[in-house]
C-alpha cells in the first residue's frame, strides 16, 4: 500500500495524549475473517503501520464471539485498544457501563460534523459525546443473482416479488436452488426479513414499523404483504439452510448452484475475491420494488485506558476515517464510506448501486441501529423458528413480529 498523506492534526494529538512520540501498538479485536474481509482490514492495518504504529491483530470468527471476547476483556480489566461493534444500539450497554472512552477530541479535530452524515453521528453519540469510530457503512439488503443460472431459465433480475417467484419457479424446474439462505446465525433470518420489509414499506412507512406504534402497524394491511412473502420464501430454499454460514451460502451463487441470495454488501468483496466481476457473473440490485438501501455499519469501540484516549487509539481513529483509507478500504470490502470526499467512481456495479441509493435519498437505517440487541435477538430467533416450520402462515408472522415489538 502506498504511503498515505494523512493530516493527523498534531495539535489535537498533543492535547489528547502525553508521552514520547514513539511507535504505539494497537490491539484490535474484529470479526473480519473471510478472504475479502481480511484484505480489507489489512488496508487499515497497513495505514496504521505507515504512521509508525504497530497493529496487533485479534481476529475472532463470528461477530457474537468477537463481541463477547471484547466485553470479557473490558470487564476483566485487560481491554484491547479497539473492538469492532455494530453501528447504533450495539454500544449502548458499554456506554452505560462507563467502559468506553469518549472520542470527542478526534471528532472535533477532524470535523466529523461536516464530513459524516448526521444519522451516522447520531448513531455513535450518547448524551452529547462521541463513543464510536465509524469504520464503514453497509447496505444489508442486496439481492444477488447468478447470471449463469438465470440465463439457463431465460429469466432476468426481478423488479417485483411476483417476478422473483416466477423466476424461482423456473429455477426449481431446472434443478437449481431458487433462493439461498444462510442459517448458522439467527441474524441472517432477521436480515432477510428486513430486506423484504424495506421492499414493501419503502422509506415512507419504514418509520411506522420502527416507531412506538410498530405492533399496531404490523397488524395493519400495510404490513400484510411482508408476512405473505416471508411465509412463501422458505419453500424456495433448499434443505441445507440450518447451520450454513453466509460465505458458504454465497458460494452457491458464485458457482451457479442457486439463483438468488439476499445479503449485505460484505458479500460483494467475496465476488471479486473469487475472480468474478460484480454486475457481470453475479448480478446485483437493491431488492425488488425499487427498495431503499437498508444501511448498517461498523464502529471501533475504544475502551477507556486511564485518562482519555491513548495515542494509539487516537491515531487509529484518524487513520480509519481518513479519505485515503476510506477509499481503499470500502473498495476492497464492497462497502460504503462513512464520510464525504471519497472518490466512488471506481466502485463496482454493486457498490455503486448502494452509493446511488444513498445519494438519491432512497435509504433507511437498519433495524440493527434502531432496535436494542435484546429486541434484535428475539426477532432473529423467532424468525428462524418460523422459517423452519413448513406450516408457518402469514398470520403467524404477523402475530410473532407484533408480539416482539410489544414486549421488547
Amino acid at each position: 500500500m502506498k504511503t498515505l498523506s494523512l493530516a493527523f492534526a498534531t495539535t489535537a494529538m498533543a492535547a489528547l495524549t502525553t508521552g514520547a512520540a514513539t511507535a504505539q501498538s494497537a490491539e484490535v479485536i474484529h470479526w473480519w475473517t473471510s478472504a475479502a474481509e481480511s484484505a480489507g482490514v489489512g488496508v487499515i492495518a497497513d495505514a496504521y503501520g505507515d504512521t509508525g504504529g504497530e497493529w496487533v491483530d485479534q481476529a475472532v470468527a463470528g461477530s457474537d464471539a468477537a463481541k463477547t471476547s471484547a466485553i470479557s476483556r473490558m470487564v476483566g480489566g485487560n481491554p484491547p485498544d479497539a473492538a469492532q461493534f455494530n453501528l447504533g444500539a450495539d454500544i449502548d450497554n458499554l456506554v452505560d457501563s462507563a467502559v468506553l472512552a469518549p472520542i470527542d477530541a478526534v471528532a472535533e479535530a477532524n470535523d466529523w460534523a461536516s464530513v459524516m452524515p448526521q444519522a451516522v453521528l447520531d448513531a455513535v453519540t450518547r448524551d452529547g459525546h462521541v463513543y464510536g469510530v465509524p469504520i464503514q457503512l453497509q447496505g444489508t439488503n442486496f439481492l444477488f443473482a447468478s447470471a449463469d443460472a438465470l440465463d439457463k431459465v431465460g429469466a432476468g433480475m426481478p423488479q417485483t416479488w411476483d417476478e422473483f417467484f416466477e423466476a424461482g419457479d423456473k429455477l426449481r424446474e431446472a434443478g437449481i436452488v431458487p433462493f439461498a439462505q444462510a442459517g448458522d446465525r439467527d441474524v441472517w433470518f432477521m436480515n432477510t426479513f428486513q430486506a423484504v420489509l424495506a421492499s414493501v414499506l419503502g422509506t415512507e412507512e419504514w418509520g411506522q414499523f420502527t416507531g412506538p406504534d410498530g405492533a399496531e402497524f404490523v397488524r395493519s394491511d400495510a404490513f400484510r404483504p411482508v408476512a405473505e412473502i416471508m411465509a412463501k420464501l422458505p419453500s424456495y430454499a433448499d434443505s441445507g439452510v440450518s447451520g450454513r454460514q453466509w460465505n458458504i451460502t454465497n458460494q452457491m451463487i458464485l458457482n451457479g448452484e442457486a439463483g438468488f441470495f439476499i445479503m449485505g454488501g460484505w458479500a460483494i468483496g467475496e465476488i471479486g475475491a473469487a475472480g468474478l466481476t460484480p454486475g457481470k457473473e453475479v448480478l446485483c440490485g437493491v431488492g425488488p420494488n425499487h427498495a431503499p438501501l437498508v444501511v448498517a455499519g461498523d464502529v471501533w469501540a475504544m475502551p477507556a485506558k486511564g485518562d482519555g484516549l491513548t495515542e494509539a487509539q487516537a491515531k487509529l481513529a484518524e487513520v480509519t476515517t481518513s479519505v485515503e483509507v476510506q477509499a481503499e478500504f470500502t473498495s476492497t470490502m464492497g462497502s460504503l464510506p462513512v464520510r464525504s470526499g471519497v472518490d466512488t467512481s471506481k466502485f463496482n456495479a454493486c457498490a455503486a448501486a448502494g452509493a446511488k441509493a444513498i445519494s438519491d435519498g432512497n435509504s433507511v437505517m437498519a433495524l440493527f441501529i434502531n432496535f436494542s440487541p435484546e429486541k434484535l435477538g428475539a426477532l432473529g430467533s423467532e424468525l428462524k423458528v418460523l422459517w423452519v416450520d413448513p406450516d408457518a402462515t402469514a398470520d403467524d408472522y404477523v402475530e410473532t413480529v407484533a408480539g416482539i415489538l410489544e414486549n421488547y
